[in-house]
């Protein structure tokens, strides 16, 4: 008598996850090569294309196509000379240079302050975490647009506030401290360092760039205090640390890394900034609040044949980006491989 194992027919055995593999090795290559297509033809080539043009002279009206060397000027490095011996390129600097000391800390300390606070309270914590977040819902544009009714000197909001207090057009002048209070965007006054001075129509910009941009840090250091074990924070209370002592030896140091990304994106935030500058003051009074990137877009598109001095200072930026982010980015990667 056969067995009921003689009888069962054979079952086709289901390919192997190997082999499954084998026949679909080409699947990740294929997803690689669009994703290598689209930042070859959208990153690296304008990437390229910016670099190379920045060694010619050219402009609007006599655009520079890499293809038609009838419209080739070469002009070597002159373009950068010139770029880094004019007076309004360091003016330029400067003025970026104090929206990336001064932005970053401003968010890094204010985001800090209201996340602990809000982190603290009992009750209450989603509305005001909404009401922070909130103006980072907004372009930056529309951001320019009401701090521009903000610092109006006839109903705005600051200037009618030192109406009432008694202190508007109030002129303060303490050692190299010149302020005039009450002219936000026209004439705030300045720091007189000699060598250089600080126009404080920056600060007036940066704070509106802080209000905009909280948001982000406040959201990112939100979800880093949520991630903090409870046990760290049972602990120093029970080992008797005060609300002051728990910030600064638990949650200050557990939120590094968050701190590093808040600094970071701030850090190119403030470099990259043009949006508020542009609508609030075009750079104005004079170029007192002229930075980097209303430079180039003046060089680049306003002055019909300077175009090659814009493609200087998009070089010059990249670079600063890239030096900014490279420590940043080598601490990704090397988190990750660990």
């Amino acid at each position: 008598m056969a067995t009921d194992v003689e009888r069962r027919p054979e079952r086709e055995t289901a390919p192997t996850r190997p082999r499954l593999r084998q026949e679909r090795w080409w699947v990740p290559y294929a997803f690689l090569a669009l994703l290598t297509i689209i930042f070859v033809l959208f990153y690296l080539w304008p990437a390229f294309n910016t670099v190379v043009s920045s060694f010619f002279e050219w402009g609007l009206a006599n655009p520079w196509r890499i293809h038609d060397p009838s419209t080739w000027s070469f002009v070597g490095l002159d373009n950068y000379v010139e770029n880094l011996t004019s007076a309004r390129f360091w003016n330029a600097v400067v003025n970026t240079t104090i929206w990336l000391v001064v932005f970053p800390a401003m968010v890094l300390l204010l985001s800090l302050f209201i996340s602990v606070a809000i982190w603290f309270l009992p009750r209450g914590g989603t509305a005001f975490r909404t009401a922070f977040i909130l103006p980072m819902t907004i372009s930056l544009a529309a951001a320019g647009v009401i701090w521009t009714f903000m610092y109006n000197p006839d109903f705005g909001v600051i200037p009618s506030f030192l109406r009432v207090i008694n202190l508007e057009g109030a002129a303060l002048d303490w050692g190299p401290i010149h302020l005039n209070a009450g002219q936000w965007l026209s004439n705030p006054g300045m720091i007189d360092f000699g060598l250089f001075q600080i126009r404080l129509v920056n600060l007036s910009l940066v704070v509106a760039g802080v209000w905009a941009f909280t948001g982000f840090g406040v959201i990112t250091l939100t979800a880093g205090l949520t991630a903090i074990s409870p046990e760290l924070v049972e602990a120093a209370k029970a080992d008797g640390a005060r609300p002051l002592q728990i910030v600064r030896h638990v949650l200050v140091p557990s939120l590094r890394g968050s701190l590093v990304i808040v600094g970071t994106i701030s850090f190119i935030f403030a470099l990259r900034t043009f949006d508020i500058v542009w609508v609030v003051t075009q750079g104005g009074p004079a170029t007192d609040s002229e930075v980097l990137a209303v430079l180039l877009y003046q060089q680049a598109f306003q002055f019909i044949g300077d175009a090659g001095l814009g493609t200087t200072v998009a070089v010059i930026m990249s670079i600063v980006l890239i030096a900014a982010a490279y420590p940043y980015l080598r601490g990704v990667i090397q988190e990750e491989r660990h």
